[in-house]
């Protein structure tokens, strides 16, 4: 048999070709390329403010809603117009009351606290405790504003004594104001009775009851 031809060798052109091929493969391997990006921001920022419950009140008898509304915040406020210097058991007195809120003012309702009351009497003799009365949420304050079917505020099942308040789950709402005029107004009529039958050494004395509304925002 003939002799096997010897395998040609690789070139010389062939092998450096060969030794960049795995130097450009080892430098992949061991390094890496960072890309750069582009950026952008976007901001949000609110604004915020508290509401504004405000109320104002007017006395004026008969009820007349241009007449003097103030805040009447200080005790002992506006004053209440009975017709009730000389009383003589039985006989009945009206006063109307208002309140409503002050322009740009938001929602609420008011409650009608005991009275706090001063007498020159005392026990038996005392013509705050002997006299009696009635609220009712009326547009009208007179004898016929608690006959029919009344929304009332004290007394639904009789005069109250001064020693309580508005009854249990009556709610008295305060309407909203807008921007520039006040909320239509809460109407009450107040009705003081001072009974038949009376002490007769209740005679001469005089009383005074300061009523307070306490007025709280719904919104």
């Amino acid at each position: 048999m003939g002799r096997r031809q010897a395998a040609s060798k690789p070139s010389a052109a062939y092998l450096r070709l060969r030794a960049l091929l795995a130097g450009a493969l080892v430098l992949g391997v061991g390094s890496s390329v960072t890309l750069a990006s582009w950026t952008d921001s976007d901001f949000a920022a609110g604004s915020f403010g508290a509401s504004v419950f405000q109320t104002e009140s007017n006395a004026t008898k008969p009820y007349d809603a241009q007449g003097t509304w103030s805040a009447n915040d200080i005790s002992p406020g506006a004053t209440l117009v009975f017709t009730a210097s000389a009383m003589s058991p039985g006989t009945v007195v009206y006063a109307p009351f208002a309140i409503r809120t002050k322009a740009a003012s938001v929602a609420g309702e008011v409650v009608l606290g005991t009275p706090a009351v001063t007498s020159s009497g005392t026990g038996n003799a005392d013509l705050g405790a002997a006299l009696r009365y009635r609220v009712v949420r009326s547009a009208t304050c007179q004898a016929s504003s608690f006959t029919g079917t009344p929304v009332f505020v004290v007394g639904s099942d009789g005069a109250k004594p001064f020693t309580l308040g508005q009854a249990a789950g009556v709610v008295n709402p305060l309407a909203a104001a807008t921007a520039t005029l006040p909320g239509a107004p809460t109407q009450f009529c107040f009705e003081v009775t001072l009974p038949a039958g009376a002490n007769n050494a209740l005679q001469g004395q005089t009383a005074t009851a300061i009523w307070q509304f306490t007025a709280t925002s719904s919104s």
